[in-house]
């Protein structure tokens, strides 16, 4: 079995990258192999946003794997989760539009069976949502908030490949970013960490919450290795029917 996992940011990838051994394969984009159970799994690194994930699964898709994972970090929308919290949304939607794309039934099934809680919906945003007021308000709209995962499934689906989106809590909903995130992400959609201490050396105030969000983030990437390794073990066992309603306008 061939199955695809995204991540947005190589720190999200590095605690399963370095357990399982991946190799980085050829290329000009940051794309690697392991095999473990029978089971070849490749990882690629989108970068954070729609068209930065665009590009990637657009490359690697064509390959036609069994199975994809949008996967990463995403931040709670609702009081009830706690940093490294595993969630498997059924349906993703970009923030403020109808239309869903929904995790394949078999694919959500088993990312609970292996743990994960199951909500109703990620919200896929354009833009890094840092305050907590401005995640409170998206809360009427879904559980948790990320970046990539409608694009990823909605292309997914364009190549007949069934998907799932499953991510980890990094910050809660009453978190405040206390650096400027958004403006750290270069061309590539990957946070560039001086940038962040440029800023925390202008305004030292923000490094209590900048190093409580450094090992929360820790936490939520452990954790979501764990469960990966868990979970691509059990699809390994298996091949999963492509069902035929995987987009739904709501």
């Amino acid at each position: 079995m061939k199955i695809l996992v995204t991540f947005a940011l190589k720190a999200e990838f590095a605690p399963w990258e370095r357990r399982r051994g991946f190799r980085r394969l050829a290329g000009d984009w940051p794309y690697f192999e392991a095999e473990f159970g029978g089971t070849r799994i490749r990882a690629v690194l989108t970068g954070m946003g729609r068209a930065h994930a665009l590009e990637a699964v657009r490359r690697v898709l064509p390959e036609r794997p069994d199975i994809c994972i949008s996967t990463g970090l995403a931040g709670a929308l609702r009081s009830g989760y706690r940093p490294g919290d595993i969630l498997a949304a059924r349906l993703v939607s970009e923030v403020g539009e109808p239309v869903a794309v929904a995790s394949h039934r078999e694919l959500l099934a088993a990312a609970v069976g292996c743990g994960a809680r199951q909500i109703e919906r990620f919200a896929t945003s354009r833009m890094l949502v840092a305050r907590a007021e401005e995640k409170r308000h998206l809360g009427s709209e879904a559980e948790a908030v990320e970046m990539e995962s409608y694009t990823i499934l909605a292309e997914a689906a364009r190549y007949g490949v069934p998907a799932v989106a499953v991510r980890a809590i990094s910050d809660t909903v009453d978190f405040d970013m206390p650096y400027d995130f958004e403006r750290a992400r270069d061309a590539r959609g990957e946070i560039h960490l001086r940038d962040i201490i440029t800023q925390a050396l202008r305004r030292p105030s923000g490094l209590p919450a900048l190093l409580a969000l450094g090992r929360d983030y820790r936490l939520a990437a452990r954790r979501l290795a764990d469960f990966l390794d868990a979970y691509t073990g059990t699809l390994g066992d298996r091949l999963i029917p492509i069902e035929p309603d995987l987009v739904a306008a709501l």
